[in-house]
């Protein structure tokens, strides 16, 4: 059975080697994808742990700033461990809105599907449970067909498409983007 632990300072203290590898073993597969898996930006353990500290501290901000404004949007993250404890994959929660009620929800470096599917169902339950949110979405650069394959088959059934945008505000690429987004079932 798969478990989500929370990513604060404690987690990547004991943990930041081994996530370090994961990304590594993974990063041909994720540095298209995810900015920061990029050999130049983590190149090595250190850097790698930089810039987790400095990733969680972003994320420890906009929680703060969220408790001050419930109307601002903060970002969740969780370590996925597999039925050994082994660390499987990192899943979170971007732009967590309790106001309408929805967040965006991305993942990594599963062993398949047999890993991603279990671990996006219970992500999904947090967001039930704790958070009471409506509705999930993802979103995926037009060039990225696994992703798009994977949201449809798994009930992201409502598709937008954003011509010519920035990837993201550390990404300078301009790309379609797919948002797909699934209404949560109580």
């Amino acid at each position: 059975m798969l478990k989500l632990e929370k990513l604060d300072f404690k987690v990547l203290a004991k943990n930041g080697d081994a996530m370090y590898e994961l990304l590594d073993t993974n990063r041909a597969r994720l540095s298209p994808w995810f900015w920061w898996a990029d050999e130049k930006v983590t190149p090595n353990k250190l850097r790698f742990n930089m810039f987790m500290v400095l990733y969680i501290l972003s994320t420890k901000y906009k929680e703060f700033t969220h408790k001050l404004n419930p109307i601002k949007t903060y970002d969740e993250q969780f370590l996925v461990r597999d039925k050994s404890g082994k660390i499987g994959g990192m899943m979170g929660l971007d732009n967590i809105d309790l106001t309408n009620k929805k967040a965006e929800i991305w993942g990594f470096a599963f062993k398949g599907n047999t890993e991603t599917v279990p671990a996006l169902r219970l992500l999904e339950d947090y967001c039930i449970n704790a958070l009471q949110l409506d509705s999930v979405y993802g979103k995926v650069q037009s060039e990225n067909r696994a992703s798009k394959y994977f949201w449809t088959k798994y009930g992201f059934d409502s598709v937008e498409l954003e011509k010519g945008v920035r990837v993201s505000s550390h990404n300078p690429t301009i790309s379609d983007i797919y948002t797909y987004t699934k209404v949560l079932s109580r």
